[in-house]
């Protein structure tokens, strides 16, 4: 595999799971089974893209039915191979010196996972959105509102944060990857 130039981030996350350890290496799809492209990457910025993917891609491996380019053989390799993911991108994310991009993910990280296990009103897709852009800029203090008003219960500025045609495809992609039926 090294060396090999391949045709997308989501190829790319694979080939480094894969290096990594042979264990991701058997739970990697094969290139036709693989489901889905970048999402949120592009629009966090080419600074984050790949941080941003290989986050995404460990968060689908913990909560969706399966993740783009994985599917782990059980549910602590699935928390394993998620968590190994996270750190990744982290660390992907890290080599652009931005500790506020940093706590930006980690705090979605954390908020999207939470509102997955509480099982009310699921946006973490919107989440997600708002996070990328946010990350691509302007920054400024509606993620932070939005997210606070978002713990206490109120989905409404996140929502507005993306009401807008160019939030659909992503939010829809999202729901599929996730199986989510609304």
């Amino acid at each position: 595999m090294a060396g090999v130039e391949t045709s997308s981030r989501v190829d790319r996350i694979v080939e480094t799971a894969a290096l990594s350890s042979a264990v991701w290496a058997r739970s990697a799809l094969d290139p036709s089974e693989r489901d889905g492209d970048d999402l949120f990457g592009p629009i966090a910025g080419d600074a984050f893209a790949d941080g941003v993917e290989t986050i995404y891609e460990g968060y689908l491996v913990h909560h969706a039915p399966r993740g783009r380019a994985f599917a782990a053989p059980d549910r602590e390799q699935a928390l394993l191979l998620g968590d190994y993911l996270y750190a990744t991108g982290l660390v992907q994310v890290c080599a652009a010196g931005d500790v506020e991009a940093i706590a930006a993910l980690a705090d979605l990280v954390s908020l999207a996972a939470h509102l997955r296990a509480e099982g009310g009103a699921v946006v973490d897709a919107e989440l997600w959105l708002a996070t990328a852009r946010h990350l691509a800029g302007p920054r400024d203090q509606a993620l932070f509102n939005a997210r606070e008003a978002l713990r206490n219960g109120d989905p409404t500025i996140l929502c507005a944060l993306v009401a807008d045609v160019d939030a659909a495809a992503p939010l829809l992609e999202h729901r599929r990857l996730m199986g989510d039926t609304r």
